[in-house]
């Protein structure tokens, strides 16, 4: 094979390699912030959870203070039923001690109802806490890995241009800024492999003749529709 096509080949692969690696260094911040706001919110619906459960347990205490005043009134009430002198009031202060228990039955009802609510509600929160411990561990693991990636894929990137910087310091210049102009206007690829007789860059048949010439690896060719670097790989 031509040594300078030889030098071209690794030299995109080289670029190819960095780029890849970059991109994807790129990423890792994003996804670090999108695994960080996905634990957030979960932080933040378990918060919800026990607002909530604090607010049940606020309204339990009113209702036990409610329930306490009630008693109070019904014990006064069968107090002053013994002092009653006729009949009406001893009727209207039954009414009144009836309606008591009555509200003092239905209070305890909302009591225990709330209770219960609490009961289930706390067996979210803990389900939750225990999902959201998980998530958190998940997080910081993948969290690592990917910095321990981004890392390794830094010093990757440094070995990988100092091996293209020797290689670009062997090409003379003018291949150099014909490889980037190629690379520019072709999404960082200049060469292509030349397969079936046709460019597997740009997909077009190519001449016979050219094919032929192209197998041989002797000389830089180029492709006569895209322009890339053509070589052969083999069969």
């Amino acid at each position: 094979m031509n040594s300078k096509l030889g030098t071209l080949i690794r030299f995109q692969e080289l670029n190819l390699k960095i780029a890849k690696l970059e991109e994807r260094t790129q990423r890792i911040p994003e996804e670090i912030e999108a695994h960080r706001q996905t634990l957030e919110e979960s932080l933040q619906s378990l918060a919800e959870e026990e607002r909530l459960i604090e607010e049940d347990q606020a309204r339990q205490r009113e209702l036990e203070l409610e329930v306490a005043s009630l008693r109070d009134q019904l014990s006064k009430h069968k107090t002053q039923l013994m002092d009653v002198k006729t009949n009406k009031e001893y009727q209207a202060m039954l009414h009144e001690i009836e309606g008591g228990e009555r509200g003092i039955e239905a209070k305890e009802d909302q009591i225990l109802e709330g209770m219960m609510a609490v009961e289930e509600r706390e067996k979210v929160v803990q389900e939750a806490q225990t999902e959201y411990g998980k998530k958190e561990n998940e997080n910081l693991s993948k969290q690592s890995k990917l910095e321990g990636f981004a890392a390794q894929a830094e010093n990757e990137i440094v070995d990988l241009q100092k091996e293209r910087g020797q290689l670009e310091g062997e090409m003379p210049e003018e291949l150099t800024q014909q490889y980037r102009k190629i690379a520019s206007v072709r999404n960082g690829v200049a060469l292509a492999e030349a397969k079936d007789q046709s460019c597997q860059g740009c997909h077009v048949k190519l001449r016979p003749q050219l094919f032929t010439e192209i197998r041989t690896n002797q000389r830089i060719i180029t492709c006569e529709n895209c322009n890339r670097f053509l070589y052969y790989a083999g069969p």
